[in-house]
């Protein structure tokens, strides 16, 4: 089979690349999956780009990233409802920090964190059903 001219821009790599502050968090397999991850990495040229699916509530020390910034690249997180009925309620309880100020989410939503704002830890408290969770940044990768 003849590959396709623009086949190479198409990825379904699930393998995290975080930076190694991030890979020394613990994390809870059974609390969700990666979907897919895209950087610079994975496709030259690429921004960072993540998708999660939370199946359960986040165990206390995994999952979270611990409070960071961001000092040279804005980030979106955008949180989802999986309900084809009621894309709007979240069926589920995200509790995010902005800079120190708790935010709860319970309604489908997308944040913009510019760069250098100090966000996290994200943690999933409550999942009815599955919670989709998307981040990107205009970075190449995510550091």
């Amino acid at each position: 089979m003849t590959e396709k001219k623009y086949g190479h821009l198409i990825t379904e790599n699930r393998v995290h690349r975080h930076s190694d502050w991030v890979d020394q968090v613990p994390r809870d397999p059974e609390s969700g999956q990666i979907l897919t991850w895209l950087d610079g990495d994975v496709i030259p040229g690429a921004f960072y780009y993540e998708s999660f699916m939370a199946i359960k509530p986040t165990i206390e020390g995994s999952f979270n990233d611990p409070p960071h910034v961001h000092p040279e690249w804005d980030e979106v997180i955008g949180i989802y409802s999986t309900n084809p009925n009621d894309t709007e309620n979240l069926g589920g309880e995200v509790h995010l920090t902005i800079d120190d100020e708790l935010q709860v989410i319970t309604r489908s939503c997308a944040i913009f964190i510019p760069k250098g704002l100090q966000h996290g830890p994200l943690v999933i408290k409550k999942v009815t059903t599955p919670v989709l969770l998307v981040t990107t940044g205009n970075y190449p990768n995510y550091t």
